[in-house]
């Protein structure tokens, strides 16, 4: 296992920016010629992993004072505006990055918020369960961006990892933006290499391994047989359970009729368990011939627990018409397991 991932681009059309002056006219553009992401490859829950990310660019012409601005994409459950300290190196400057208000909008997003507006343009990236969130930052102080400069700066994130205690796989992000222009479109503008003007930097990483947690992986990377929407519940939400038998080959025949086989374990020991081939418990076939398949459920009333009972979690397989063909966790014949928690 490496010890760091390092991922370098090294090209003056990976990002620039542009800030127009109203007052005088000034230009002010800059183009960056290396964004490099250092993170560890994996950590245990609880434990604070070093990240840095580090940047060079050209400020081409004009002048401004812009505050870098830093999104980080990353599992909700981590909390990680609580939990990750970040400060900033640079040859104009040394300080802190600060949490982003939540009011203030990103410039080309008509009034969206920073956070939103990155998840329009960039949703969860390559992940593949919607738990992800952007968090966004600022540097305490606007940093001076002088005619033809090179400056160079450095992130240095501290970040404690895995606020929710779930075992996790999942591809954090990483973008680098200023103020001013925010999320600005390719336009017309060309730099001295004839390269198109960029206005920020955006990389999402391999996938990263968070182990030493409680129940099950959480797994944002790889596809997955069977997911539960929303990711995180209370046993007396609307669940909506998918399979998708394109994953793999498993022992169900393809697009076939297939049932919900559950069981839900409750605070107080006792066990229930759903498991016949009817109405009740069929998938419906999201589109004839897919073989992606979908049921949603009312947990309390699907189980028919009482009032003073709690669901802890729900181990669960897929079957056949017949019931004896049973699809659990990996293609095995292990179950899959839904833990309900609210974070």
């Amino acid at each position: 296992m490496r010890a760091s991932l390092r991922i370098n681009v090294k090209a003056k059309w990976l990002w620039s920016c542009c800030a127009a002056l109203i007052l005088g006219m000034v230009i002010t553009c800059c183009s960056i010629t290396v964004f490099t992401v250092t993170q560890p490859d994996t950590a245990v829950v609880g434990s604070t992993i070093p990240i840095s990310v580090k940047f060079t660019y050209h400020n081409i012409k004009g002048g401004n004072t812009e505050n870098l601005v830093f999104g980080f994409l990353v599992p909700k459950g981590w909390a990680v505006s609580q939990n990750a300290k970040i400060t900033y190196t640079s040859t104009v400057g040394d300080g802190k990055m600060v949490l982003m208000p939540s009011n203030v909008t990103e410039p080309q997003s008509n009034g969206l918020s920073w956070s939103s507006a990155l998840l329009k343009k960039f949703g969860i990236g390559t992940n593949l369960v919607n738990d992800m969130e952007w968090v966004v930052y600022q540097s305490d102080v606007g940093l001076p961006l002088n005619d033809g400069e090179e400056i160079t700066a450095t992130l240095n994130i501290s970040l404690k990892v895995g606020a929710d205690n779930n075992n996790t796989l999942c591809k954090l992000g990483y973008l680098i933006a200023e103020s001013h222009d925010g999320l600005h479109e390719v336009d017309s503008n060309i730099d001295q290499n004839g390269a198109k003007y960029e206005y920020y930097a955006e990389q999402i990483t391999p996938c990263f391994m968070l182990t030493g947690g409680s129940g099950e992986v959480v797994d944002f990377c790889n596809p997955q047989l069977t997911s539960v929407d929303p990711p995180k519940s209370l046993d007396n939400d609307f669940v909506t359970l998918s399979f998708d038998g394109t994953v793999t080959k498993t022992a169900l025949p393809s697009s076939s009729t297939i049932y919900l086989c559950a069981t839900a374990n409750t605070s107080d020991g006792k066990t229930y368990t759903v498991c016949d081939q009817s109405a009740k418990t069929q998938f419906t076939q999201t589109v004839a011939g897919s073989n992606k398949y979908k049921i949603t459920i009312w947990p309390r009333s699907y189980f028919g627990i009482s009032d003073s009972q709690t669901i802890v979690n729900m181990n669960y397989y897929v079957t056949d018409a017949t019931g004896n063909i049973k699809v659990g966790y990996g293609n095995t014949a292990s179950p899959f397991t839904y833990t309900f928690k609210c974070n």
